[in-house]
């Protein structure tokens, strides 16, 4: 008896099986072509689907935001704060000549001077090296007659120069401090030359 009413069993679930596989055909097949599209996005988003979240940040954005956060708190002198940022920001972008001269700018009013110079240091080299990059193709794209991306180039170039010559200010300032006036003068003389505003009127009073 028992093999039989296992068989029995068997051929009763078979039986459902089928059934409930010609009502979804059955169903799939009397639907429009509007009907199965809704009914595929509401699956989609029934299944988290990942187009329908919310788009991450690149980390350009992701550092940007920590950099004006570090801005923020370093108006309201909340410097360790500000400096924790700061470090965010460089973490994500290693190449982010603001937040050196910002973290520079902290650890000068920490009176923590050779670690500061070490920012500006590495803010001069990395503005210096994207100047000179960003001049080197606008001139190919010159070259091939791409004079739209030529000039996009040259205004990259022309905005590296101006943190450049920020860099270059608070780094003289910080050689002049630590009684380096010649080096201190030498950079503000270059930050005057790359006609940042503020050397205008250090360089002559203080180097002159």
């Amino acid at each position: 008896m028992k093999p039989f009413t296992t068989l029995l069993f068997l051929l009763f679930s078979v039986s459902v099986l089928a059934q409930d596989a010609g009502n979804a055909s059955g169903e799939s097949a009397g639907m429009s072509k509007e009907d199965k599209i809704a009914a595929a996005k509401a699956k989609a988003r029934a299944a988290g689907d990942t187009a329908s979240a919310a788009p991450k940040m690149t980390p350009y954005e992701e550092a940007a935001r920590s950099f004006d956060k570090a801005n923020g708190l370093k108006e309201d002198r909340l410097y360790d704060e500000a400096q924790a940022e700061y470090d965010k920001a460089i973490e994500i972008d290693p190449n982010f000549v603001e937040a050196y001269v910002g973290r520079g700018g902290i650890k000068f009013q920490k009176i923590e001077f050779p670690a500061a110079m070490e920012d500006y240091n590495r803010a001069v080299e990395i503005a210096e090296n994207l100047v000179e990059m960003h001049e080197y193709k606008a001139s190919i794209k010159n070259v091939l007659a791409d004079y739209e991306g030529a000039k996009i180039e040259g205004s990259k170039a022309d905005y590296m120069k101006t943190r450049l010559a920020e860099a270059l200010y608070h780094r003289g300032h910080l050689k002049r401090f630590m009684e380096d006036n010649g080096g201190g003068c030498s950079d503000l003389r270059r930050s005057l030359d790359l006609g940042y505003s503020r050397a205008k009127t250090d360089w002559p009073d203080l180097c002159q």
